[in-house]
């Protein structure tokens, strides 16, 4: 019995910012109402359009596992042989669902446990960089949560 080789990928839609006709820059902060059905869609369809049949072929298996509108990040998973393939289709997307969407890699990894760690970590920054924007400006007094060695320390 053969195993199905595959490399789990991180990856986060970013908004683009839009050019004003006064030449101003706009970053929106329009809420995503994607699902992971019309992300795989579009990556579908960009590796189509990059790699023609083959890219099609090769489409059928990759698969967006999960994905999350409130954060725009999302885990992707992909035949191990073609995943420089995929992340360079991942890198020419630049709308999703007529949104102007790019993509950014946070990470690729041979286990979904892997990709999962990672995430959490991420997650645990912002949340701490947050927290941290919070007491500075005073708005909030929280305890402050430390994360050494795998224990969890609370400073009040």
């Amino acid at each position: 019995m053969v195993r199905f080789k595959v490399r789990w990928i991180l990856f986060e839609l970013v908004q683009d910012p839009i050019i004003d006709n006064d030449k101003k820059v706009i970053f929106p902060r329009t809420p995503a109402k994607l699902c992971d059905d019309d992300v795989n869609k579009c990556i579908h369809s960009a590796m189509t359009i990059d790699y023609g049949d083959f890219g099609q072929g090769m489409a059928r298996s990759v698969y967006v596992k999960w994905f999350n509108s409130a954060t725009k990040v999302g885990i992707a998973r992909v035949p191990r042989d073609y995943t420089d393939m995929m992340l360079a289709s991942l890198f020419f997307i630049k709308k999703v669902c007529d949104q102007p969407y790019s993509f950014r890699i946070l990470h690729v990894s041979g286990t979904i446990i892997g990709v999962q760690k990672h995430a959490i970590l991420r997650d645990r920054d912002i949340y701490l960089q947050e927290q941290e924007d919070a007491q500075k400006k005073g708005k909030k007094k929280t305890n402050r949560v430390f994360f050494r060695y795998r224990k969890l320390i609370i400073v009040v």
